[in-house]
């Protein structure tokens, strides 16, 4: 049968499976309850019913939106009616029956006993919140926070976000000014995208109050702005005009006590841009409340502070301070003070250097002489706006744009590379080794993904010299193999002794795939063939080794020094990645002859 003609495959599930829709319909009838069909068209069912409750006189009226997927996806129920203060969207008053959790729905049910079921459980830890029953509430319920401020996205303005702390207290003060740092963001579809940070809240006066907020790395091109902003939980909808006529309304409340200071607040939200700011307390943890924003940007014509020409768009406020972004990731917090090196910033040490920086990684040094060319985009991490730069600077340039807690700088140099002209060399300039030499000696760990054996000679022994862990990676010719090494001071083996046991076959090589050799067009070196989704094998290992020797013990490193990748079988046929684990103790024709 030909691909995508399987009859009945693109009709209505109830058209499909019409046995399964009578169990449906038994279902609700099993119940004492007769739903009515609201729409029945184009995948789409949903149902209208009203549900028995315990306790109630009346019946709670629900919608029940099976999905076109049925019985494959969960069903959607609302009460549109109703308004509880948890486990319901504001806006659709859809109900949480389920966690957003994978595996919660199970297909095999039938939704009439679904929605019986589940239910009669939201419905229970409900009251035993209003109760003040907490413990048993926390058996009934999901013990995760349920934010206000996720139900106001659907009306935020494209591209476009303005970013604070998430762990800063709620503001003592009703309202006040704010200092936000805006910079431009190219968008297709909004040419007035932008990126704030919300760096200091003030009362009216001024005065500071909480910490000033901010990224160890900015935008270049970053307005400071001062807006106003208010404290008080507004009415959730997505009418970005609705809330500013909200937000007014309750500082010209509060101006009947505190005039002065309203209208001190006010004034900043006159010029061609103006931004508005809603504090509100918002749970985020289970039982626990922090500081919930939503942002309005009014815009006006250039010289036109009347408030009938303006346009006020909702733009989204995410939390972004380092709690924040790490804290998915535990390990991080023992990253955050280290320095790493990495040498040779090609297909493999790109992404290797990429992910010590995600993995939240306080410093960071690329070394690389070598420039991205369009072909290195096949296994690169960065593509066209890359091309014709010089590899050490594009990655470190945009880390510092897009990981901002770690601070990244590069050194564009060729390791070893010497020189067969006096003219630039002058005893001013000092010992061309000494900028090197440094950065090692500052260097908790050293990366060598340079795939280069005097590279690798050179900065073993002087990792070992000036008593830094150096952890080495590379792949082979047609990316058959791999190859991850660590040597940490006192360990006994090295390098030299790693390459020892290679020829006394007491470690076994990587394999080679010597087919896997091409010369690009215009270039005089060959390299080997192979893609980026072969090769972050060793990157992400080489990570994962560093991450152990970084983190204080937080994550363990693994018991061996020598990890070997095999990609490919004797006969060149693929194989699942292999990894295995050996030591390298000290060898009699190196360390060991010392010893």
């Amino acid at each position: 049968m030909a691909k995508g003609t399987a009859p009945g495959a693109d009709r209505d599930w109830w058209t499909l499976w019409p046995g399964l829709f009578g169990k449906e319909l038994a279902a609700f009838s099993h119940l004492g309850i007769v739903p009515r069909t609201v729409h029945k068209q184009n995948g789409v069912l949903i149902l209208e019913a009203d549900w028995p409750v315990d306790g109630q006189s009346a019946p709670m009226l629900l919608l029940i939106g099976y999905s076109p997927l049925h019985p494959l996806f969960r069903p959607a129920v609302a009460a549109p009616n109703e308004r509880f203060e948890r486990h319901q969207n504001p806006l659709s008053r859809d109900l949480c029956l389920l966690t957003q959790e994978s595996g919660q729905w199970d297909s095999n049910q039938l939704v009439a006993d679904f929605i019986q079921e589940r239910l009669h459980h939201l419905l229970s830890a409900l009251q035993a919140r209003k109760d003040g029953r907490w413990g048993d509430a926390a058996k009934l319920e999901e013990q995760a926070a349920d934010p206000l401020m996720p139900y106001f996205a659907p009306g935020s303005e494209e591209d476009s976000v303005i970013l604070f702390d998430g762990q800063a207290a709620l503001p003592s003060a009703p309202h006040g000014l704010i200092e936000l740092a805006c910079s431009p963001r190219s968008s297709q579809h909004n040419g007035a995208a932008f990126e704030g940070v919300l760096r200091q809240v003030k009362t009216s006066n001024g005065a500071a109050l909480g910490k000033l907020f901010g990224f160890p790395v900015g935008p270049q091109d970053a307005q400071l702005i001062t807006g106003r902003w208010v404290k008080f939980t507004p009415r959730v909808t997505t009418d970005s005009g609705e809330l500013l006529r909200l937000a007014e309304e309750e500082l010209a409340r509060q101006a009947v006590l505190q005039g002065p200071s309203v209208r001190k607040v006010n004034e900043a939200a006159r010029g061609s841009l103006s931004i508005t700011g809603i504090v509100f307390p918002e749970e985020t943890k289970y039982g626990q409340n922090g500081a919930g924003w939503l942002f309005l940007v009014t815009r006006r014509a250039v010289g036109d502070d009347s408030n009938g020409a303006a346009e006020t768009r909702l733009v989204r406020a995410e939390r972004a301070g380092k709690d924040d972004v790490f804290s998915r990731l535990p390990v991080a917090k023992s990253l955050q003070g280290k320095k790493a090196v990495v040498v040779g910033i090609g297909a493999i040490g790109s992404f290797a250097g990429l992910e010590l920086a995600r993995a939240g990684l306080g410093e960071i040094t690329f070394i690389d002489f070598d420039t991205v060319q369009p072909g290195n985009s096949l296994r690169w991490p960065l593509g066209r706006s890359a091309w014709g730069r010089g590899k050490a600077s594009a990655l470190a340039n945009f880390i510092a744009d897009n990981y901002p807690w770690t601070r990244a700088s590069f050194l564009p140099r060729r390791l070893g590379e010497t020189a067969t002209s006096c003219a630039e060399l002058t005893p001013e300039s000092g010992n061309v080794l000494a900028p090197l030499f440094d950065l090692l000696r500052c260097a908790d760990v050293v990366v060598d993904a340079s795939a280069s054996e005097e590279v690798q000679l050179a900065l073993s022994h002087y990792c070992k010299r000036f008593g830094v862990p150096y952890v080495m990676g590379h792949g082979t010719h047609g990316v058959a193999g791999g190859v991850v090494a660590r040597f940490v001071p006192g360990a006994g083996g090295c390098f030299v002794c790693l390459n020892e046991h290679w020829k006394d076959k007491r470690i076994p090589e990587p394999r080679v795939d010597d087919a896997g050799t091409v010369i690009p067009v215009g270039c005089n070196a060959p390299t080997f063939t192979g893609g980026g989704f072969d090769l972050q094998e060793i990157s992400l290992e080489i990570v994962r080794t560093a991450v152990g020797l970084l983190s204080d013990e937080k994550y363990d490193p693994g018991a061996w020094a020598v990890a070997v990748l095999t990609l490919k079988n004797e006969d060149g046929s693929r194989t699942l990645p292999r990894w295995e684990g050996y030591p390298c103790p000290a060898h009699p024709k190196c360390c060991g002859a010392k010893a």
